[in-house]
């Protein structure tokens, strides 16, 4: 008993205890115990808007109950009346613990599976997903590197050097590794600026393919022979990129040259024909259609045809472009008009002929 009693002086004014002290100190614990599921249920409904059913789900649910606790634990310790020397390692052990509170809790906001990384994937919508995962990770990494240094400065550190060594260690590390953070970097302009999507057709300098993955190092294409090549992020950022994928029509635009003599009144009817093809075709858009008779070529009467179709697909497109050209053919064929092809007349001279 005595043992006891030597114990709690250390730590408390043993003056200041009674019966009823400390039957009111054990009330309050057991009143946070109850309550502490509802004032946490009803905090959560007040910040969060995805109905009733979900707080119990949140990441915040337990933590904050823990933290009634800690602030429970925390105020009936106070009313017991700690010794001066107590009140001082007491402030600090509850700073700490509320720094632990503060960094895990947020921390699991953004760890894989939250609703921080769903929120994520919905705005990359074609994002790879393990890019998703890796910007959840840092964003993790950053905020416990907060809470160390917050720590540490709380325990009596001075953290000038730390920050100066991990300045200089982060510039060694930078150095070392220039190419690897470039890239990053560029997985980062990829990711923002979007100029394209994993299962876009597009052409990043001279190669030409599908996107097939994007990571922090490369971008991976998919080109047509089923062969896959790896970009350099910092190189794609840098390239001419073009993305056929995010085409709203594709233009469809040729010349036909018929020969010389053909009649006009023929030409004109060649003319006329292929333009209401086009014009009644369902895939063909009558914007910005023409087929003009705009010059005279050396080689023939120049037909320029001119429209836009609704098909995107490539596969599509060329099956589009096949039954044109048959349709344009037959045409030529009823009409008797034949196309002209480049040739070139030589003329002798004999000079001996008298």
């Amino acid at each position: 008993m005595e043992k006891v009693k030597s114990i709690f002086t250390t730590f408390f004014d043993i003056n200041s205890f009674s019966v009823r002290k400390l039957a009111i100190a054990a009330g309050i614990i057991v009143a946070i115990l109850i309550i502490r599921g509802i004032l946490s249920r009803l905090i959560l409904r007040i910040f969060k808007t995805d109905g009733r059913e979900s707080v119990k789900n949140s990441t915040f649910y337990k933590p904050l109950k823990g933290l009634f606790i800690l602030i429970g634990t925390y105020a009936v310790l106070l009313y017991l009346g700690p010794t001066a020397e107590f009140r001082v390692i007491l402030d600090k052990i509850f700073r700490i613990c509320i720094i632990l509170f503060f960094t895990f809790s947020i921390a699991n906001q953004v760890s894989p599976g939250s609703r921080f990384e769903k929120s994520l994937k919905k705005r990359l919508t074609k994002a790879n997903d393990s890019i998703v995962v890796m910007i959840c990770k840092t964003i993790k990494g950053i905020i416990y590197i907060i809470g160390l240094v917050i720590l540490i400065s709380e325990l009596g550190y001075n953290i000038s050097g730390l920050i100066a060594g991990i300045g200089i260690g982060g510039v060694a590390i930078a150095l070392a590794a220039q190419d690897t953070a470039s890239n990053i970097i560029g997985a980062i302009m990829i990711i923002l600026d979007k100029p394209f999507e994993v299962g876009d057709w597009v052409a990043i300098g001279t190669t030409e393919g599908s996107i097939e993955e994007i990571t922090f190092r490369s971008t991976r294409i998919r080109q047509a022979k089923n062969c896959v090549v790896s970009i350099p992020n910092s190189k794609v950022v840098n390239a001419e990129i073009t993305n056929w994928s995010k085409l709203q029509k594709r233009r469809i635009d040729f010349n036909l040259v018929i020969e010389f003599n053909t009649p006009l009144k023929k030409l004109a009817d060649v003319q006329n024909d292929i333009l209401i093809y086009l014009e009644n075709h369902e895939h063909i858009l009558n914007d910005g259609m023409y087929v003009k008779f705009d010059k005279i070529a050396d080689d023939g009467y120049n037909l320029r045809t001119a429209c836009f179709t609704d098909i995107i697909p490539y596969a599509d497109y060329l099956s589009l472009m096949d039954e044109v050209n048959f349709k344009i053919m037959s045409i030529l064929n009823k009409h008797k008009a034949s196309l002209a092809y480049k040739s070139q007349t030589v003329y002798f001279r004999d000079d001996n002929k008298k």
